[in-house]
């Protein structure tokens, strides 16, 4: 019941800090397109008044921005994990 639980928990604080880096991560990327292109960045990229070049450039730098926020805060939630409990996160388990 205790590993259950465990997984449970380490569920919701590691989805909840991946979500939370991630919204901040595109806040952040929109901004940051917006000083650079002065414009707002595209709403659909797919949209076929959209240039490739905004289109894929959205796409990549929403992509790394995105997956980098997330990596940090997950990376930051499995420490504090670690400090609390001792151990690592359920199903993370020490490389060789």
């Amino acid at each position: 019941m205790v590993g259950s639980v465990s997984k449970i928990g380490w569920k919701i604080i590691g989805g909840a800090a991946g979500a939370a880096a991630g919204s901040a991560a595109s806040k952040a990327v929109t901004v940051v397109y917006k000083k650079i292109r002065k414009s707002d960045p595209p709403t659909n990229p797919a949209h076929p008044d959209t240039t490739w070049a905004d289109a894929i450039g959205w796409a990549v730098a929403s992509a790394v921005a995105i997956g980098v926020g997330r990596l940090v805060a997950e990376r930051i939630a499995t420490r504090g994990w670690v400090k609390a409990t001792g151990s690592l996160p359920p199903g993370m388990h020490d490389h060789d």
